[in-house]
């Protein structure tokens, strides 16, 4: 259940260099690491213009996709919902709705997905509803060969970095495997581990199978390879269809 630590790796590049990359993850990564890290309860388009990279050269910021997901600011701060080190980061919140109660702050996936669809011309969202099988779809993925980006929805308790006890609800981009592993761009450079991209780990495949098990995953890919990803999630064993947790 726990992250599979790449300690020992020796350098940035033997441990980046064993990834399968999905197509479109080099624009994603060079995207991601210098934007870190996210506005405070804003990772579900903090992810998504991320993953956007992978199929768009210009996304929308973060703000604007946070504006047409329905995003809401729970005026607080609330340091548990960070990795312990993570500085608070009020960007967008003078523009965003305030939440009424705390329970309806941030992003859902429906409207994550709703937000993408009214913003980005030209990017087909294919959203994969656990359980499924995370490494199979990612491989299928990596063989299709097709620009997507791939975020998922996920509770953070199974994938954490070892000894670090913090489990919300939050996004992720998912770039890569490595073996019985998945690579993950999170949100936070606190999350990172040695010899990888900024923010990156690896985590076990079965662990994020758990994470995402009443979530799932959302692709952000162009309308002519959407019916491709669609296949490779139904092959995968997710539901073409999205969660209401």
């Amino acid at each position: 259940m726990a992250v599979l630590s790449v300690a020992g790796v020796s350098s940035s590049t033997s441990a980046d260099s064993s990834v399968r990359r999905l197509a479109g993850a080099d624009a994603i990564i060079a995207a991601h690491g210098p934007a870190l890290p996210q506005p405070d309860q804003q990772c579900g388009p903090f992810a998504a213009w991320a993953a956007l990279h992978a199929v768009v050269t210009d996304p929308p910021s973060v703000c604007e996709l946070a504006l047409a997901s329905g995003t809401r600011i729970w005026p607080h701060d609330t340091p548990s919902w960070r990795p312990p080190g993570a500085p608070l980061d009020r960007r967008g919140w003078d523009v965003l709705a305030v939440a009424d109660a705390i329970e309806e702050s941030g992003t859902d996936a429906a409207g994550l997905a709703r937000g993408l669809t009214r913003v980005v011309p030209g990017v087909a969202v294919v959203p994969a509803a656990g359980p499924g099988d995370a490494r199979g779809l990612l491989e299928a993925l990596v063989e299709l060969d097709r620009r997507v980006g791939v975020v998922a929805n996920l509770r953070t308790g199974p994938v954490a970095p070892a000894a670090m006890r913090w489990d919300v609800g939050h996004f992720v981009v998912v770039w890569g495997t490595c073996g019985g592993r998945i690579a993950l761009a999170d949100s936070y450079v606190e999350l990172g581990a040695p010899g990888l991209p900024a923010g990156s780990r690896l985590v076990e495949a079965g662990s994020l199978d758990v994470a995402t098990a009443e979530r799932g995953l959302l692709l952000l890919a162009a309308p002519d390879d959407s019916p491709a990803a669609e296949s490779a999630v139904v092959a995968a064993g997710f539901s073409v269809g999205l969660w209401s947790t």
